[in-house]
Protein backbone atom coordinates (compact mmCIF):
# COMPACT_ATOMS: atom_id res chain seq x y z
CA UNK A 1 0.00 0.00 0.00
CA UNK A 2 1.66 3.45 -1.18
CA UNK A 3 1.72 6.11 1.86
CA UNK A 4 -0.33 9.04 1.35
CA UNK A 5 1.52 12.62 0.59
CA UNK A 6 1.08 14.68 3.40
CA UNK A 7 1.03 18.35 3.59
CA UNK A 8 1.22 20.83 6.31
CA UNK A 9 -0.82 24.24 6.83
CA UNK A 10 1.95 26.36 4.95
CA UNK A 11 1.95 24.47 2.33
CA UNK A 12 -1.19 24.15 1.87
CA UNK A 13 -1.97 27.94 2.49
CA UNK A 14 1.00 28.35 -0.73
CA UNK A 15 -0.87 25.65 -3.23
CA UNK A 16 -4.13 27.52 -2.24
CA UNK A 17 -2.82 31.13 -3.38
CA UNK A 18 -1.42 34.01 -2.21
CA UNK A 19 -5.36 34.87 -0.54
CA UNK A 20 -5.59 32.35 1.49
CA UNK A 21 -3.50 33.07 4.98
CA UNK A 22 -2.11 30.29 7.31
CA UNK A 23 -4.03 31.73 10.51
CA UNK A 24 -8.21 30.66 7.98
CA UNK A 25 -6.32 27.22 7.76
CA UNK A 26 -5.88 26.74 11.02
CA UNK A 27 -9.30 28.68 12.20
CA UNK A 28 -10.89 26.25 9.69
CA UNK A 29 -9.68 22.88 11.30
CA UNK A 30 -10.30 24.46 14.83
CA UNK A 31 -13.75 24.82 13.81
CA UNK A 32 -14.04 21.19 11.71
CA UNK A 33 -15.15 22.88 8.78
CA UNK A 34 -12.43 21.30 6.41
CA UNK A 35 -11.12 17.98 6.32
CA UNK A 36 -7.60 17.48 7.86
CA UNK A 37 -5.95 14.89 10.17
CA UNK A 38 -4.41 16.22 13.46
CA UNK A 39 -1.05 14.23 14.24
CA UNK A 40 1.06 15.16 17.07
CA UNK A 41 -0.37 18.07 17.15
CA UNK A 42 0.12 19.52 13.70
CA UNK A 43 -2.52 19.84 11.20
CA UNK A 44 -2.00 17.61 7.90
CA UNK A 45 -3.87 17.18 4.86
CA UNK A 46 -4.06 14.73 2.15
CA UNK A 47 -4.10 14.85 -1.95
CA UNK A 48 -7.91 13.57 -0.90
CA UNK A 49 -8.23 16.38 1.57
CA UNK A 50 -7.35 19.47 -1.10
CA UNK A 51 -9.37 17.83 -3.54
CA UNK A 52 -12.77 18.20 -0.98
CA UNK A 53 -11.33 21.50 0.58
CA UNK A 54 -11.39 22.89 -3.19
CA UNK A 55 -14.51 21.54 -3.84
CA UNK A 56 -16.40 22.88 -0.60
CA UNK A 57 -15.24 26.85 -1.44
CA UNK A 58 -15.71 26.39 -5.50
CA UNK A 59 -18.60 28.75 -7.01
CA UNK A 60 -19.94 28.05 -10.29
CA UNK A 61 -21.47 30.73 -11.84
CA UNK A 62 -25.73 31.12 -11.57
CA UNK A 63 -27.85 30.20 -14.29
CA UNK A 64 -29.27 32.64 -16.34
CA UNK A 65 -32.82 33.66 -15.12
CA UNK A 66 -35.54 34.87 -17.49
CA UNK A 67 -36.54 38.91 -16.66
CA UNK A 68 -38.89 38.88 -14.69
CA UNK A 69 -42.17 41.03 -16.04
CA UNK A 70 -42.92 44.06 -15.22
CA UNK A 71 -45.60 43.90 -11.98
CA UNK A 72 -49.31 45.22 -13.62
CA UNK A 73 -51.17 45.69 -10.21
CA UNK A 74 -50.10 48.85 -8.09
CA UNK A 75 -48.20 47.91 -4.56
CA UNK A 76 -50.47 47.21 -1.99
CA UNK A 77 -51.22 50.56 -0.07
CA UNK A 78 -50.03 50.89 3.99
CA UNK A 79 -52.74 51.62 6.64
CA UNK A 80 -52.24 54.70 8.32
CA UNK A 81 -51.36 53.74 12.17
CA UNK A 82 -54.19 54.36 14.42
CA UNK A 83 -54.06 57.93 16.14
CA UNK A 84 -53.04 57.50 19.82
CA UNK A 85 -55.14 58.38 22.91
CA UNK A 86 -53.70 61.28 24.59
CA UNK A 87 -52.16 60.98 28.27
CA UNK A 88 -54.78 61.70 31.43
CA UNK A 89 -54.10 64.54 33.28
CA UNK A 90 -53.74 64.26 36.73
CA UNK A 91 -56.69 65.76 38.60
CA UNK A 92 -56.07 68.46 41.19
CA UNK A 93 -52.71 69.55 42.35
CA UNK A 94 -50.47 66.12 41.59
CA UNK A 95 -47.49 67.26 40.21
CA UNK A 96 -46.87 65.82 36.99
CA UNK A 97 -43.30 63.34 37.51
CA UNK A 98 -40.50 63.57 34.87
CA UNK A 99 -40.55 59.89 33.55
CA UNK A 100 -37.23 60.24 32.43
CA UNK A 101 -35.78 60.07 36.34
CA UNK A 102 -36.02 57.42 38.78
CA UNK A 103 -37.66 58.82 42.15
CA UNK A 104 -34.85 58.38 44.13
CA UNK A 105 -32.77 60.48 41.57
CA UNK A 106 -35.74 63.33 41.88
CA UNK A 107 -35.44 63.61 45.31
CA UNK A 108 -31.65 64.22 44.94
CA UNK A 109 -32.01 66.61 42.89
CA UNK A 110 -34.55 68.54 44.27
CA UNK A 111 -36.75 68.85 41.10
Amino acid sequence: MAEPILINKHQLAELLGENCKVSWIEAQCRTRKIPHLLIGGQYAFTEQHVAEILQMHERRPEPAQPAAPAPTAPAPQRRARAPRAPLPIPAGNAPLRDRGLPLHRLRRTGS
